[in-house]
């Protein structure tokens, strides 16, 4: 079983959501490793950034290797479940991405409310999938309760849609209760379709989802969601990881680097003991 954690942008980069990081490339490295990390994420823009202010593929290696981390997931791919192919720029930045690094997955989910057309999205579900499958990346879809995929069951249909090997979900702890989705959503479908569980906490909201998933995406633990009751059934399902930890909230991202990495692996390593050790 994998119980290996990787640390996602959001959780170490001490900004909110859409914001340029606080913390730089390296330190989050740094703490990542210390805290007991095995793998970091990294946003499009944070790299297109990166890259122009003078750092290349081989100095950010260096980092990872530095500190034995592997960059395991990249965000975000939008704008093309409604409509069109996603941006053009965020798409070159993730193929750059998984040339150079060989990520284990890019996350990918729509932010508008606009219906979607099941098939039509899986179609260019799959044109994003076979642009990335040379690589090795996986694309892992995402559900939010504000957008056009509002559930699970919206974001299979999708994936299934595109036929593409190499989809498959993003379980998100918030967002799946806050999807109001359920376990039965998943039933038939082959573990390895769930491409990684992002562990937090919070509570179920009405209303502004979106502000409070930027603002209250707790740490696990801290919150009122049943994290054991879902990662109990992923695993009765035969999922087995990977896990990563995506936490943001006031505060929390205002704490220094190495705070930030050691709550979040800590609550996230409590967590997972709830599974069985097989």
């Amino acid at each position: 079983m994998n119980r290996e954690l990787t640390a996602s942008f959001v959780t170490l980069s001490g900004a909110g959501f859409a914001q340029p990081a606080r913390v730089p490339f390296a330190e989050r490295c740094r703490a990542a490793a210390a805290a007991g990390f095995t793998g970091i994420g990294l946003h499009t823009d944070d790299y297109r950034l990166m890259r122009a202010d003078g750092a290349s593929d081989a100095s950010l290696r260096a980092v990872l290797g530095t500190h034995g981390l592997a960059l395991n997931e990249i965000e975000f791919l939008s704008g093309w479940a409604a409509a069109g192919a996603g941006d053009v720029d965020t798409v070159a930045a993730v193929g750059a991405l998984g040339e150079a690094f060989r990520p284990h997955h890019v996350t990918a989910g729509e932010f508008t409310a606009d219906e979607l057309d099941i098939d039509a999205a899986g179609a260019r579900l799959r044109a994003i999938c076979d642009g990335v499958a040379a690589y090795g990346l996986r694309v892992a879809v995402e559900a939010f309760p504000w957008s056009g995929m509002k559930d699970v069951a919206t974001a299979r249909a999708v994936v299934e849609a595109s036929g593409a090997a190499n989809a498959g979900l993003m379980i998100d702890v918030w967002h799946f209760y806050n999807t109001r989705s359920s376990l039965a959503d998943l039933d038939g479908l082959p573990p390895d379709r769930i491409v990684a569980v992002q562990l937090n906490d919070g509570c179920v909201v009405d209303g502004d989802f979106l502000t409070e998933a930027r603002q209250g995406r707790l740490l696990p633990g801290d919150g009122e969601l049943d994290i054991a009751g879902l990662l109990l059934g992923l695993h009765e399902r035969g999922f087995r990881g990977p896990y990563c930890v995506e936490v943001n909230y006031p505060g929390y991202r205002d704490l220094p680097v190495e705070g930030m990495a050691a709550q979040a692996f800590t609550t996230a390593s409590k967590a997972l003991e709830a599974l069985p050790a097989h």
